[in-house]
This record gives C-alpha cells, structure tokens and sequence, in this order.
C-alpha cells in the first residue's frame, strides 16, 4: 500500500493527467454547466444527464440506448439516489486535495434535495426508480406507481446525517414501517407509499421481496442502530426478521436463496449472483450490529451459491441455478402471456451489463466473497476471489474492446484494487491499473474536461454510475479509503 501511496503522490505532484487531476477537472465542469438551473426555482441540485460539451441538459432527454426502464434515468430531472456515489466521490476529493468547493457543491445538492424531495407524510425521500425532481417545473415526478423504492445502491446515509440527522432517521425508520408487509415474519416488499401513515397490511398480495431490496432494507436499519448508539433493539430486531425471511426461503436441499419468494414467476424459481449484493449488505450489518447471524446467513448462502454456480471449463459463474437442484437455469426469453423478459441475468453472469435491472451483480459478490475471506480464512471463499479476478482478466478489453459502463468499469477496478491489497498480489493491483488506463480512454474527453459515462455518447448520466468509477480511481491513485460514507459496494 505504502508503494501505491508513493506512486499516486508521485503522479498528482507532477502529472496532469492524473485521476485526481482529471477528477477536479470534471467537477469544476459540473459545477459551472451540470447544476439546476432552470425553471423558476433554480437550485443546487445536480442534473441526472449533462452533455459534456455544451454544458446543461442533453438535446435529447434519453440515451441513444437506456441503462434503466421507464423513467428511471430521471430526464429533465435530478436523482440523487443514484447520484450517490457520484456526490461521495466530490466529498472525498475535497478532503484528498484541501479543495473544499467540491465539498461544498455535494452539499448544497444534498441541503436542497433535503428541502425539496422529502415526503410530508411518513419522511421517505422522493428518490430512487419511481421518483425523481424535474428540474424544469420544479415538481416531483412519479411513475409506474410513485413508490419509494431503493435499490440496487445502498444508502450512504452517513452523507445525509452530516446535513440533518432530523431527517435522516425519520427516513430510515420509515423504510422499516413502510416496506415491511408483517413485522412477525419479516415479509418486505421492495415498494413502499410515500403518502401512507400508518404500516401497511395484506400479507403477501402484490409483494416483491426482491433479495437486493431486502438487503438494503436490513443495512438500513442496522446503520441507523449503530449511527444512534445500539440503544434501540427494535431497530436491530427488525433488520434481523427482514434478513431471517429472505434466508427462511432457501431451499432444504440446495441451500439456495430465491431472488423473490412470493410471485411464481423466473426469479421464484432462480438463484442469481444478486445474493452477493444480499450478503454484503447482511455483512456490513454484521459489524453495524454485532449480530453474528447476519454473518452467519451470509457465509450460508453464499457457499451454497458456490458450490453450484461455477463453471470451471469456462471459467466464469453462471448466471442463474436452479433453486431446486442446482442446475444452471436457462434465461426466460418469453412468460406465460408471451411477453418478453429480458429483466434477467443471461446463461452467464456479465460484467459488462449495464440494464438495470437483470439481478445481475457478479461484482457485488465478488466483493461479498473477498469480505468473507477475510473475515473467515475460509478457503472456498479465496478461490471464489481468484476465480473473479480470473473471469475480469478473460473478459477485458471491455466488450470486445467497445468500452463500458463507469459502473462496470469502477466495480472491477475497486475489486482488483482491493483483492490486490488483500492478497498482497502485485498482479491484481497491475490488472487494475491496467483497466483503469482503459476506462479512462473510453471514458474521458480531454477537449470537455469531463468524463462521459458510457462508450458512444457525449453524455454523463447518473444511472451510469460515475462515482463508482471515480471512488475506485482515488483508491488505485492515492490508497485512501474508497468507500468513506458507507454506502457499500
């Protein structure tokens, strides 16, 4: 690490085109063209698209080809759910640099978004895939339902809590009232109403326990225990029902974990790599807590995962198991009404996805595994590790030289990055360096001084997940902590 530090320190005295450079150079972009300032409420709020040359709204308010369905990727808006990383990133860049615009900006957005996307009803924000803030009429937008739904980013809550713990915790205790269908069994659904103010009821009807919803649901509650001094056991209990009733779901046989349990559709009947997202959240939990259970389910359903989900002749994870026998499962191309599903992982788990949402995230349990290791020594989990770097290493260039998403691209860098460390392999921190070189000359566009966030337009969408790429290159440049609000990966 000390090597890394040296390097970095090395590269951002004497290099312009080092990450930090490049990183400062994009902000100052984004807070001269990329901040709200339209309609007739202007304010600090950052804009969900920017065209990187012009500055502002893109000419076109969707991408040529969208990462997220319906309306997701906020047009004409702002989104801060899926800004998080991306403001984190600012905050962090303040404190590497002694810069304390970025800072400042990342929090006026937080300050405003506080001011305008709060629920006067219950506390939920007014964020994630069914609510956004148009920038232009000064209005929440809802769609498909207007539901508060937070996935498949974790909360980076210590963020929200530095502006107003007022609000922050009135919105955590919220998701835990509102998404949870029976407080006994845990049942969760990954929708809650922003308007309700009493609990919901109905059991199971029109439920979607999603794995991934869960998982935040728990990490949620878990941080907001620790954050408030391990005083409230209600909050700690509550987590534990949530993460108890996506675990009771297993199958006896196989040990594997539906992604959804209720509806009898593909994901009752498949396990995907979204029980790495799921396991992360309960193991971060884990250390909110002191509850061992977390881990303990955890390290359960991931080995299940494991011992099934690996195929070693081609060298990659298979996209979806059969929950029953472990079998790899064949992607759904039509359902019973003969419509299209292409919501689902392929015959393999892909790196370079960027639809949300596939409940595809080998990445996310790539880091689940490097956690596991570390916490355990328990040595499947370190072949899982090798066995992920591997399947980067034969993966890259990048769709076949074609580039990716920032998401994709910081996911694989911070786990090269920090498997490298872990392991003390010189050669996995190379391979990040080496994928780093190649995200930003997709990615960068030196005549702009920004970054775009996918191959092929000149654009920077928050859906993209560029502060997921930005956190990675600060922890590859300069060794500092890549994750320092706890938002989790």
């Amino acid at each position: 690490m000390t090597a890394i530090v040296l390097f970095a320190a090395a590269q951002i005295a004497g290099a312009e085109t080092s990450f930090v450079a490049l990183m400062r150079q994009h902000y100052d972009r984004v807070m001269a063209v990329g901040t709200d300032n339209y309609g007739s409420n202007t304010s600090g709020l950052w804009l969900a698209s920017v065209d990187i040359h012009k500055g502002g709204q893109p000419e076109n308010p969707d991408p040529k080809v969208k990462r997220a369905y319906r309306q997701i990727h906020a047009p004409h808006g702002s989104n801060l759910y899926w800004d998080q990383p991306y403001v984190v990133a600012a905050v962090h860049l303040s404190r590497l640099t002694g810069d304390p615009r970025y800072q400042a900006a990342a929090e006026r957005y937080v300050r405003d978004f506080l001011a305008r996307c709060v629920s006067d009803k219950n506390g939920l924000f007014l964020w994630g895939n069914h609510l956004y803030y148009d920038v232009f009429t000064d209005k929440i937008v809802g769609f498909s339902g207007s539901h508060h739904e937070a996935r498949p980013l974790s909360c980076a809550w210590k963020l929200f809590w530095g502006i107003s713990p007022e609000k922050t915790e009135r919105c955590i205790r919220s998701i835990g009232i509102q998404h949870v269908k029976d407080p006994q069994t845990g049942l969760f659904c990954r929708h809650a109403s922003v308007t309700a103010t009493e609990p919901p009821s109905g059991g199971d009807k029109g439920t979607h326990p999603f794995l991934e919803s869960g998982g935040i649901i728990v990490e949620s509650l878990g941080w907001l225990y620790a954050q408030t001094g391990r005083k409230d056991e209600s909050l700690k209990e509550r987590a534990l029902r949530v993460a108890r009733y996506s675990y009771s779901q297993r199958d006896e046989k196989t040990g594997l974990l539906r992604n959804q349990p209720v509806v009898k559709r593909w994901d009752y009947y498949a396990s995907t790599t979204e029980v790495g997202l799921w396991a992360g959240c309960l193991l971060r939990s884990a250390e909110y807590t002191g509850a061992e259970e977390f881990r303990a389910m955890a390290r359960d359903a991931m080995a299940a995962y494991l011992r099934y989900g690996y195929d070693a002749k081609a060298e990659r994870f298979h996209g979806q198991l059969n929950v029953a026998d472990g079998t790899p499962r064949k992607p759904e191309r039509k359902d019973g009404a003969g419509e299209a599903t292409i919501y689902q992982p392929g015959e393999y788990a892909d790196l370079w996805e960027p639809l949300f949402p596939t409940h595809n995230y080998p990445m996310s349990m790539a880091e689940a595994c490097l956690t596991l290791w570390e916490q355990t020594r328990d040595a499947q989990f370190q072949q899982a590790v090798r066995r992920f770097a591997r399947l980067i290493a034969i993966s890259t260039p990048a769709n076949g030289g074609r580039g990716a998403y920032a998401d994709q691209y910081g996911r694989c860098i911070h786990f090269l990055t920090r498997a490298g460390k872990s392991l003390n392999d010189p050669q996995l921190l190379a391979q990040a360096r080496s994928l780093a070189a190649e995200a930003v000359s997709h990615l960068h566009s030196p005549q702009a001084g920004m970054f775009r966030s996918h191959p092929g337009e000149d654009r920077c969408d928050a859906v993209d997940g560029l502060g997921i790429l930005f956190l990675s290159l600060l922890d590859l440049e300069t060794g500092t902590d890549p994750d320092p609000m706890g938002f989790g990966w």
